[in-house]
């Protein structure tokens, strides 16, 4: 153990702790001052350190094993010079700063954290930065812009005429295989490109050919050679050397006998050349090692470039090629265009560009090169994109343009890592590890910690998937801060190759996660742990490429989230989910916190569940395999997840007789997600200025009929097939996803919901699948109310020939095969704008029993019929899935009037058809099977004075009962006045109705008519006003087993044949009456800039010093450079005016 404790320590602590640079403040002990370590001398490799006074690194030390920084102690880098620091671990009981906040570090500083999971085996934390009891981390790295978005769309340079040769593009590229050096002879004449001679030539045994080849070039024409998998040569001795000779007269005028040619071994060392015959400068030539590319780049201009590759792969030489381009400069260094000032984006820096299509691989990091005639929003990258990356706003209100993330930074922390997974991290042979080391760093706050605050670094092969509770950033436990302590804070950071998570909260509280990008992490990414954190903040973040866990820290990181949310004190807002395996953003809560921060007694159990999210607001999420926004689900006792959140917020959500309030939802986009765009579920939804486009669900609105209030959709935007089409699939123009399931826009699910001021684009079945902009929900067991409702829904097409409003299907129709009862029972309400005023249409089902109303009407291209009939839906709900289900017994409804008309339930949960609610129609329910123990009826959408006159079998030799809690409060059969016949049961009486059944012992058909009291209202919440939907429950006792409870032969006999007459169809065409884009405020609209920010100026630094020139003669230029950073325009404000880059000529003299 090195031990440093020296007399001065507690004097040292008086001195100006408040000083502005950390690394100017009195009394510091210089660590390359010999006197500063005694008579033992500075720490030695592999020694650890203990720290009890304040020092200042102003020297890169010896590789260290633990340093640990003892309370009062203070490890204070220096700025002055570039550092490295390699240890195992950190251990801050004192104070690590690097920087202030007003003082930010602006020199290099690498931090690694070395040793393998078998080296740091008994270690509780290991390779570790640990904030402890009193410990404080400061560290500040120099401001830059972390992430922004693209202001204009980019291409691969396939799409554009910026190449105007491409070796790898041509029709005989396949026919130049084999090893050897590939040449061209090109002549160019503007763009216009003239292959004069192309050849792959076996060194071997036809130097000569090659030799011809180069002596063929006439001045002014372009040689470009590159050697293709391996060269291969005689023994020296007995080589032709023709080809060097040529080559050497050909740049020097004579044989020198030294041309980089002459040496290149046979291993697979690859060699790139370019050269225009008579021009000097031309002549460029490089060659690297086996399995590194070579490149020979000649610029003649910005318009014209030339460039030859040898392109290496260390994995065989049989794999490396060759490729010849002649382009312009955007075509080599594309531009990239952004909309915020990236004047802090330096040549050399890592930027990724964020995928906006269905794929999120097609995310692209590249590096940034030096552009001198780049404005402050433009930066030029070292190689063109393979993908199209789009950045528009569509219609004003649909922000698709992708995220492009700085990864790069002056302070880094690192981890060292092995080149592939050891057998001891015991998860190697798992899928998700992709063979990997995942034994990465990791920073740790416990509680008791002093100050934390970290801002503008960069992290990376971080985290660890070995063990649990490992992170890049992680709060332990720490409950909330120290009274007086500033907000700890993780702030513009880069996150980036992680191995477990981006940044994790667990058990603690108030913590700001601020403008951090998070690239390629494992398992979920911003991550709230146990349901008990609270009053934390995520703003501004963004995570570009979330890839799948083990499961083995938990087991939703199978099916992981960018940002896992599972408490809803929580502000959510400016964030960007941008592509991945799993979720874009998961808000998903637990019943109570789980272990270990249950203890703390953060929340009450089911207090999540009556809880307002804080804030949520203006979040985007796309490119997800899953869905892009789920607020729903619940998190288990074991961790794992489960359907139906039940999230009813209260105004006291500790008194549950407080009431429920409204939840908002505003701001929020989605696309390219490939299941839903966004998923909301909950109680009094109000959800609005929503923006989404291209997935298989748009948006997916329910109170899952757990709850009682129902919610709303209203002024959003929702487009089907956008403009941006993608990646076309093969045989198509555009990419997809789910091509063999329906895609719709508006995803109804159980009800009642409330949809209004909603436009719609994009809805046509152009492509493998049916696409419109209503459907419901597909494949689902659930009760489906017909009261949810579409009132003032604009499109931008017509219906039937330029899209679909509306579409469902049948078990013939492809991607319809699956019919369970929500399917068979769908339906909706549909408020149409005519010249005559506001019609109101039920859409049903086109089968023989929903279409019953006199007046329905077919239109075929929506599979559904409209009717103006009043409708609502007969409900039955029973005891579980065993009373129907599990037995195999089903509930069949048929319709009196034609009794072949007949739909069957599974019902396997609460279930029903839709009927007509007028009194013309009536219905009978039968059981195949053994009837269950009660039998729940209800007339659902029911108003006042509307009858629904219904029948149900009763099994021979069962004893039952009747009851009913609405219109009247009636709990035997006793209390109801039965009748003798239909027509006394069908006779108005307002002192009888609703309280009167008769029962038909010669059929077992028990007969009830429903009578309507209220009429709903406008902005209704329930499927009856004021919840109160008439109710009739039928009870069975006795041995049930055995007795038959389908009556349908007894009533109707030979009348079970028949069926009514077609539906007359709907054929015209229902106008297009939204405009070509939507109405002012409807959707999320631009993200960015945020406009909960304050608006911060921008203003430049102080120039730099001049650039080296570009040429040591024959005329160059130099530049110097200044960065709008001090500040950086936040939140709308002003940018920094006039240029960010100066030049001047330099180097004039001639060359001669």
């Amino acid at each position: 153990m090195y031990s440093l404790c020296v007399l001065t320590s507690m004097l040292l602590l008086l001195g100006n702790s408040r000083a502005e640079c950390p690394h100017k403040r009195a009394g510091l002990l210089k660590w390359s001052d010999d006197q500063t370590w005694g008579s033992s001398g500075k720490p030695k490799t592999g020694e650890n350190l203990d720290i009890s006074t304040q020092i200042l690194l102003d020297e890169t030390p010896a590789e260290l094993h633990n340093i640990t920084i003892k309370s009062g102690g203070a490890l204070v880098f220096s700025p002055e010079v570039k550092l490295e620091l390699r240890a195992r671990n950190i251990f801050v009981h004192g104070a690590m700063e690097i920087g202030s906040e007003e003082c930010p570090y602006n020199q290099s500083l690498t931090i690694t954290l070395t040793g393998t999971r078998q080296d740091h085996v008994h270690e509780t934390n290991p390779k570790v930065i640990l904030v402890q009891d009193g410990g404080t981390l400061e560290i500040h790295g120099e401001p830059r812009r972390s992430w922004t978005k693209l202001n204009k769309t980019i291409v691969p340079t396939k799409l554009t005429q910026n190449v105007y040769f491409e070796h790898k593009l041509q029709d005989n590229y396949a026919s130049f295989n084999g090893h050897g050096i590939m040449a061209y002879t090109f002549n160019v004449v503007g763009t216009t490109v003239t292959v004069k001679k192309a050849g792959l030539y076996f060194l071997k045994t036809e130097s000569q050919n090659l030799t011809d080849h180069i002596n063929a070039v006439e001045d002014g024409d372009v040689l470009m050679m590159a050697v293709q998998e391996k060269l291969v040569t005689k023994d020296p001795t007995k080589q032709d050397n023709s080809t060097y000779e040529a080559l050497e007269k050909l740049v020097s005028g004579n044989v020198t006998g030294n041309s980089i040619l002459r040496t290149i071994p046979s291993d697979g060392t690859t060699w790139a050349f370019v050269y225009k015959k008579g021009t000097k400068e031309s002549y460029q030539e490089e060659t690297k090692p086996f399995g590194t590319t070579s490149s020979a780049k000649y610029t003649e201009s910005s318009n014209l470039i030339f460039l030859a590759e040898s392109i290496g792969d260390p994995s065989a030489t049989f794999r490396q090629t060759v490729n010849f381009k002649i382009m312009n400069l955007e075509a080599l260094y594309q531009m990239v265009e952004v909309i915020d000032d990236v004047t802090t984006w330096r040549p050399g820096d890592t930027i990724v560009i964020a995928s906006t299509d269905y794929d999120w691989e097609q995310a692209e990091k590249r590096e940034i090169v030096f552009c001198s005639d780049c404005n402050r929003f433009q930066v030029r990258i070292n190689e063109p994109v393979n993908f199209m990356h789009f950045g528009k706003i569509l219609h004003n209100a649909l922000d698709m343009r992708a995220e492009v993330a700085l990864l790069s930074r002056k302070v880094v922390i690192r981890g060292e890592m092995e080149p592939s997974c050891p057998e001891y991290n015991n998860n190697c042979n798992l899928k998700a590890v992709r063979g990997k080391d995942t034994f990465g760093v990791h920073t740790k706050v416990l509680k008791g910690y002093k100050i934390v605050r970290i801002e503008n670094i960069e992290i990376y092969n971080a985290g660890q998937h070995t063990d649990l509770g490992r992170y890049p950033f992680h709060f332990h436990l720490c409950l909330g801060k120290d009274p007086g302590a500033p907000v700890p804070y993780i702030r513009g950071c880069s996150i980036h190759d992680t191995y477990a998570r981006c940044a994790t909260i667990h058990g603690s509280h108030g913590v700001t996660v601020m403008d951090n990008a998070c690239y390629y992490h494992m398992g979920h990414g911003y991550f709230l742990e146990d349901g008990g954190e609270i009053n934390n903040t995520f703003d501004g973040n963004l995570a570009i490429s979330t890839l799948k866990g083990t499961g083995q820290l938990e087991p939703s990181d199978t099916r992981p989230a960018a940002f896992w949310i599972t408490n809803p004190l929580t502000y959510i807002l400016n964030n960007n989910a941008a592509g991945g395996e799993g979720t874009g953003i998961w808000v998903i809560y637990p019943l109570e916190p789980l272990p270990p921060s249950r203890e703390f007694n953060i929340m009450e159990p089911y207090e999540a569940r009556k809880t307002n999210l804080l804030q949520f607001t203006n979040n985007v999420a796309h490119s997800y395999t899953f869905n892009g926004i789920h607020i729903g689900g619940r998190i288990e006792e074991s961790r794992e997840t489960h359907c139906c959140n039940i999230w009813q917020p209260l105004l006291d959500p500790k008194v549950n007789s407080s009431g429920p309030i409204n939840v908002y939802f505003k701001y929020l986009t989605g696309y390219k997600n490939g299941k839903f765009n966004m998923w909301i579920e909950g109680s009094l939804l109000q959800v609005s200025k929503i923006s989404v486009a291209d997935s298989t669900n748009g948006i997916m609105v329910s109170n899952e009929k757990l709850l009682d209030h129902a919610g709303t959709l209203s002024e959003s935007v929702i487009i089907g097939d956008s403009e941006n089409k993608g990646e076309p699939a093969e045989g198509l123009d555009r990419s997809i996803t789910n091509p063999d399931k329906p895609h719709s826009g508006v995803s109804i699910w159980r009800g009642v919901n409330r949809y209004y001021d909603l436009w719609f684009d994009g809805f046509t079945s152009d492509y493998k699948y049916d696409n419109a902009a209503i459907m419901k929900k597909r494949g689902d067991r659930y009760f489906f109310s017909v009261t949810n409702s579409f009132k003032n829904a604009l499109f931008a097409y017509d219906d039937a020939e330029g899209g679909n409003y509306a579409m469902s299907g049948s078990k013939t129709d492809p991607g319809w095969e699956e019919q369970r009862d929500g399917e068979i029972g769908a339906g909706f309400s549909w408020y149409q704008n005519t010249t005559n005023g506001v019609e109101r249409w039920y859409v049903v089902k086109p089968d023989g029993f929903s279409a019953a109303g006199a007046d329905c009407r077919l239109r075929p291209n929506w599979r559904m019929a409209m009717c103006k009939t009043k409708y609502g839906t007969w409900r039955i709900t029973h005891p579980g899935p065993g009373a129907f289900y599990l037995k195999k017994s089903f509930g069949i409804f048929v319709r009196d009037k034609y009794p072949g008309a007949q739909l069957s339930f599974d019902l396997e949960k609460s279930a029903g058809p839709s009927v007509v609610l007028n009194g013309t129609e009536t219905y009978t329910f039968h059981v195949t099977g053994k009837v269950p123990t009660f039998i729940k009826f209800s007339a659902e959408g029911i108003e006042k004075d509307e009858t629904l006159r219904i029948g149900f079998c009763i099994p021979d030799g069962v004893s039952w009962d009747i009851k009913s809690k609405f219109p009247y409060n009636l709990n035997t059969k006793a209390k109801f006045t039965e009748v003798n016949s239909l027509a006394e049961l069908d006779k108005r009486d307002s002192n009888l109705d609703g309280k009167k059944f008769f029962y038909n012992q010669t059929t077992g058909m028990l007969y009830y008519k429903y009578l309507g009291v209220k009429d709903r209202k406008p902005d209704e919440r329930f499927e009856c006003a004021d919840d109160s939907c008439p109710v009739i429950q039928v009870v069975f006792s006795g041995n049930r087993t055995g007795r038959s409870a389908d009556c349908r032969e007894k009533v109707y006999g030979s009348r079970l044949n028949d069926h009514p007459p077609a539906l007359p169809t709907i054929t015209e065409t229902f106008k297009a009456n939204g405009g070509s884009s939507p109405p002012e405020g409807y959707g999320a609209g631009l993200q960015r800039p945020f406009t909960s920010r304050k608006r911060v100026n921008g203003k430049y630094t102080s120039w730099s010093e001049w650039s080296a020139c570009t040429k040591t003669c024959g005329g160059g230029v130099q530049y110097k450079t200044r960065e709008c950073s001090n500040p950086m325009p936040e939140g709308g404000g002003g940018g920094c005016l006039s240029d960010h880059i100066k030049s001047r000529d330099c180097s004039k003299q001639s060359c001669g």
